[in-house]
């Protein structure tokens, strides 16, 4: 019966649940980029402080989003607040990129890693706050 319900449309198949936020390849580079900041006295006491505070801003902004995002209901104003997150996260990442992108191949391996880690969360919560603000 199950398959003739399916086919002939009286049960409505179930929606896909959303995919989580990938979050732990973001904390790895996260911290793979302080160690980095660390060890490297070459980079300069400045842009190390830089980089470190940018890749700390772009995970906790993530993470956050991340978790209003698990609220049972949301308001126009975490919506609102969300959005703001998601800008600023991404503005962080630019500024970061550019920042590793004019140090070394080191820095811009770094720059590839975050690159390949904060694309899927981005666009995850982008998905997500979609499906929550329409």
């Amino acid at each position: 019966m199950g398959l003739f319900a399916l086919l002939f449309g009286s049960r409505t198949p179930a929606a896909a649940p959303p995919r989580p936020v990938p979050i732990d390849a973001l904390e790895e580079v996260k911290d793979r980029i302080l160690a980095a900041c660390e060890q490297r006295g070459d980079w300069g006491e400045q842009a190390r402080a830089k980089i470190a505070a940018k890749a700390k801003e772009i995970f906790y902004m993530t993470l956050a989003a991340r978790d209003l995002l698990r609220a049972s209901s949301l308001g126009p104003d975490d919506i609102a607040n969300i959005d703001i997150l998601l800008d600023r996260m991404t503005a962080a990442e630019r500024e970061l990129v550019l920042t590793l992108d004019a140090l070394d191949a080191d820095a811009r391996d770094l720059r590839r890693a975050l690159e390949k880690a904060f694309q899927p969360c981005n666009a995850a919560i982008r998905q997500r706050l979609g499906r929550q603000d329409g």
